[in-house]
């Protein structure tokens, strides 16, 4: 889908929201939230990215948490700004894999770029799968509201999940999907699209002959939702909204897996209108659901102008300063 026609749908689920939802309580909604509680959903929602970085560095422990934090935040920027909420995660897998790539870092040896791209692939169905098994345990927990059909969905993508982790690692696999993509290739495909696949498969097949690391990684992303989950209830009691832990569980986990749909800008509208129909079930008012869906969409736009600064000082003064070392000019 086109970037215009996912900003005309983000327009167009807001506009519907506004025009069904009492603006006026939305408003008064946020200006009674409690500022304390709204600073503890901060500290949290950071909280969470930390912890994604920490979690990466499981799978590439030669480079640095803080380094790895780095990239995470600027690509919480893209995320934002690009076409799909996946962008992001495509944009960090990039620019670890051209910066830190083949011995760049300072003193961690060489990494290939195959490896980082599929760490950070990796890195990403890992978080999946945590955000999958505490959404399913939430809605286990709260059946009666939620019904089972949304619990036996969550299961079925969890365990297509798996089988396709499973199926990438699997030598017969990996050959028939190179050998259909390599019918006919030349010269310029082998370059651009057989050679980084057939790297980028070797290092998946590395990661998953490492059961410790992926347990440790779906640990790590039960964590970081985890965190995600109680800043959101922390949020939420800011704006009036008091459930248990299990519902929020459940609907940030369901919210997370619908703004994954490319549908709409940055998941702007998709976000809100999840929140609204699904914290309708539990009887939450609907002017509460969209002040709430608001508070996080301001979250993330804070988080991303600091991966804004952080792209633009940090990490482009440590660019200039690896091409000059590597007799390059600065881009």
């Amino acid at each position: 889908m086109r970037p215009g026609l996912k900003a005309l749908v983000s327009a167009l689920l807001v506009a519907l929201l506004l025009w069904r939802v009492d603006v006026a309580e939305v408003g008064r909604v946020l200006a009674v939230a409690s500022p304390g509680l709204m600073g503890l959903a901060g500290l949290l929602f950071f909280l969470m990215h930390v912890l994604n970085a920490l979690k990466l560095r499981v799978l590439l422990p030669e480079l640095r948490a803080g380094r790895l934090l780095a990239y995470t935040l600027v690509a919480q920027l893209y995320a934002l700004v690009l076409p799909g909420q996946l962008a992001g995660e495509a944009v960090k897998a990039y620019r670890l894999s051209r910066d830190e790539g083949q011995g760049r870092g300072q003193g961690q040896g060489e990494i290939g770029g195959g490896r980082i791209v599929s760490a950070v692939a990796f890195d990403k169905v890992t978080g999946i799968v945590g955000l999958l098994l505490l959404t399913g345990g939430g809605l286990a927990m709260q059946s009666a509201r939620f019904g089972d059909g949304l619990l036996v969905g969550v299961g079925l993508v969890l365990a297509g999940l798996v089988a396709a982790t499973v199926l990438l690692a699997w030598a017969p696999a990996r050959a028939l999907l190179l050998a259909l993509l390599g019918w006919r290739a030349g010269p310029k495909r082998e370059a651009l699209l057989l050679g980084p696949l057939r790297r980028f498969l070797e290092a998946w097949r590395d990661q998953t002959r490492r059961p410790g690391r992926a347990l440790l990684s779906i640990a790590g992303g039960i964590a970081v939702q985890v965190a995600a989950v109680t800043g959101s209830q922390a949020l939420g009691l800011a704006v009036g909204i008091d459930q248990p832990f299990s519902v929020w569980g459940a609907v940030i986990g369901l919210m997370s897996v619908i703004v994954l749909m490319p549908v709409t800008v940055a998941g702007i509208g998709l976000r809100e209108a999840s929140l609204v129909g699904l914290l309708d079930l539990v009887g939450v008012p609907h002017a509460q659901s969209l002040a709430l869906g608001f508070g996080i969409l301001a979250f993330q736009v804070m988080v991303a102008l600091l991966g804004a600064v952080i792209d633009l000082t940090v990490l482009r003064e440590r660019r200039a300063g690896m091409d000059e070392a590597a007799g390059r000019s600065p881009e």
